[in-house]
């Protein structure tokens, strides 16, 4: 090499390099501009021309630094593509667990729904046809007691007799304090009558006691309108278990001064008791009547479930 030549003039030629204490080569310059590339040989690393004794980082060699420069840009370029695919994973991880996650929710809600649907007849074409019942007068009164053997059943413009008699038992109370009657109220009203007012009615026991009706049959008979459609389910089951059935179904409840009904009353012999009964009773209880206090009120209802012949 000519005295005064700048050892690093370009990569040509061949090149020593150190490697630890180890000096290697001689190499080709473009074999160290690979080794730098691939990032076998740092910008650090000591090299000098072969048949020179002073070294030099390659850093401060004039040729390597633009290759130095575009390896650490490769470098960098790299590294940002790792980052970004290890990003994209971990989001594809969340997004699969999520999916899973998901269709878990939906399968269970799914089930949920379906089995509501079976259960209460959700879609349509569950409800039980309004051709296959009938449903008549509601009676609202205050309640009484009622013996199991003597259950009492509440006739339109009759007053109250026992199954099977033709002689009328008590009569609406008029306030007279007669023995044996008791307050009735009727949501059936004859075309030359007022209709009862809702509450503050007052009538008189048997004892000579006053009793006052403070419950509102207004309110009572909207309730029971709008809520009997929830017994279709039970007459739909009840029909179901028991094809060609023709029956009528009359029954009384009645109202605690908490607005729930505490008690039931199926006045036909095959259906007292059993999975329609239960039925029933359910859904009443269901049903949202106001709170009131005083007597508590009995409700009449009847049905009929499917046609006769």
């Amino acid at each position: 090499m000519v005295a005064g030549q700048d050892p690093a003039a370009d990569v040509e030629g061949q090149w020593l390099y150190k490697h630890g204490d180890l000096v290697l080569g001689p190499v080709s310059g473009t074999l160290i501009v690979e080794k730098l590339t691939t990032g076998e040989l740092a910008p650090e690393t000591w090299v000098a021309l072969a048949g020179e004794r002073d070294f030099h980082r390659m850093t401060e060699v004039d040729a390597f630094r633009v290759h130095i420069a575009r390896a650490e840009a490769a470098s960098r370029v790299a590294a940002a593509v790792v980052v970004e695919r290890a990003k994209s994973a971990k989001r594809l991880k969340v997004l699969g667990g999520a999916a899973v996650a998901g269709v878990l929710v939906l399968g269970v809600v799914g089930v949920q729904v379906a089995r509501n649907a079976a259960v209460h007849g959700w879609f349509g074409g569950d409800d039980l046809p309004q051709d296959d019942f009938e449903m008549g007068e509601i009676t609202i009164r205050v309640a009484q007691a009622r013996a199991d053997d003597e259950e009492l059943f509440e006739y339109p413009g009759t007053g109250v007799r026992r199954p099977g008699t033709g002689e009328p038992g008590a009569k609406p109370a008029t306030g007279s304090g007669a023995p044996g009657r008791v307050a009735m109220a009727s949501t059936t009203r004859a075309p030359d009558r007022k209709p009862p007012r809702p509450g503050g009615s007052v009538s008189t026991e048997p004892d000579g006691m006053e009793m006052t009706q403070q419950f509102d049959q207004d309110a009572i008979n909207k309730v029971v309108a709008s809520n009997k459609s929830t017994l279709f389910r039970c007459f739909k089951e009840e029909a179901e278990r028991s094809p060609g059935i023709y029956a009528k179904v009359p029954m009384e409840f009645v109202i605690g001064n908490d607005g729930r009904v505490s008690k039931l009353w199926v006045d036909n012999h095959q259906f007292k008791k059993g999975p329609l009964y239960e039925c029933l009773l359910s859904e009443m209880q269901k049903w949202p009547f106001r709170a009131y206090e005083g007597e508590r009120a009995t409700v009449g209802l009847s049905f009929t479930i499917g046609k006769r012949g």
